[in-house]
């Protein structure tokens, strides 16, 4: 899940590849095809990523369990003249949100592809989807000012068990793989989620970004009851790490493909310099619940979705304050409250 920025944060432009409609595939690079497969939420589809190679065709992301997104990837395959059941050798995972993932068990079962994860996104996977207890959750959105009420029935919906692969293979950070005619590099990329993966293609200056990096939207960055302490500060950490690596080509896992890879890195940048600051403001006046700040900061009219989304986003910002001297957290009975500093 990723959260709409305010408004046009930066000059990087849109590339002119994958300007195809969504549930069509085009080609991006040569032997490189861009599938935007449909999802039931508002950001509307996931780009996943076709790659032919020798061997067959490696598939990078999978969209949700659901019927039209299966029904894209049908139409995928023959329109590129493939067959999902004899042709794919592997099926690539960056992360563990459902958008990305849920539709993995049936790619599986379909092509008898192995899942290729990273390591301990398998064993988070594996504790978030078929743990079955969601009381963590509900105390957690709780905890930070959203009624019982409410996150009942967002967790509801957003925890809700997902069929995992069976068979998942462990990638390893900095490990390197044969991806179509080149090479790439695992690099873990944390902050939207723990993690994640983006694959780095430097001969052929390539970065398939996952929801790392992205344009016209921003990445979700939040704290939910499984994320690692600082978000924010892994999150930026990582954006620096990767600005000027030798890239030329961006696909993320939403929005558009872009060039510009250290533009739009020193765009997010600035933005969320933007975002805690707006946010520092709304706890000048007194002690609030990461809620209250984020019914003001974030536009009004949100799905209950988009409510825990926003939640977590702002909490990993005032988290983040408090990292820097700007804010103080205070546990106040069964809530937790961030003044400013």
């Amino acid at each position: 899940m990723t959260s709409k920025s305010p408004g046009n944060i930066g000059p990087v432009t849109p590339s002119r590849l994958g300007i195809q409609p969504v549930g069509e595939v085009a080609e991006v690079a040569e032997g490189v095809h861009q599938l935007k497969v449909p999802i039931p939420i508002p950001l509307v589809y996931v780009s996943a990523y076709l790659v032919e190679g020798e061997d067959g065709w490696t598939l990078i992301d999978t969209g949700f369990d659901y019927g039209e997104g299966k029904a894209a990837w049908e139409k995928g395959a023959r329109s590129l003249g493939f067959s999902l059941e004899r042709d794919v050798s592997r099926i690539i995972v960056t992360h563990f949100h459902p958008d990305h993932l849920g539709a993995a068990r049936w790619l599986q079962e379909t092509s008898g592809a192995p899942v290729y994860m990273l390591d301990s996104e398998i064993r988070n996977s594996r504790a978030v989807w078929e743990g079955g207890d969601t009381s963590r959750f509900v105390e957690h959105l709780v905890r930070h000012g959203m009624d019982r009420e409410t996150t009942e029935w967002a967790t509801a919906s957003m925890r809700t068990s997902l069929a995992l692969p069976e068979k998942m293979v462990a990638l390893r950070e900095g490990e390197e793989l044969p991806l179509g005619p080149g090479m790439v590099r695992v690099v873990r990329a944390p902050g939207h989620a723990d993690h994640q993966i983006v694959l780095h293609d430097e001969g052929r200056r390539i970065l398939f970004a996952a929801d790392h990096i992205l344009l016209k939207i921003t990445p979700n960055v939040g704290i939910w009851p499984e994320t690692a302490p600082r978000p924010l500060y892994r999150y930026e950490e990582s954006l620096r790490s990767m600005r000027d690596l030798p890239v030329e080509l961006v696909l993320p896992g939403h929005g558009p493909i872009f060039h510009d890879l250290s533009g739009r890195v020193d765009e997010l940048l600035a933005h969320h310099e933007e975002r805690l600051e707006e946010m520092r403001r709304e706890i000048e006046g007194g002690p609030k619940t990461s809620f209250e700040v984020s019914r003001k900061v974030f536009r009004y009219g949100l799905s209950i979705y988009e409510r825990c989304f926003a939640l977590a986003e702002t909490l990993a910002h005032l988290d983040h304050l408090v990292l820097l001297g700007r804010a103080e957290r205070m546990e106040d009975g069964d809530f937790v409250r961030f003044r400013a500093s």
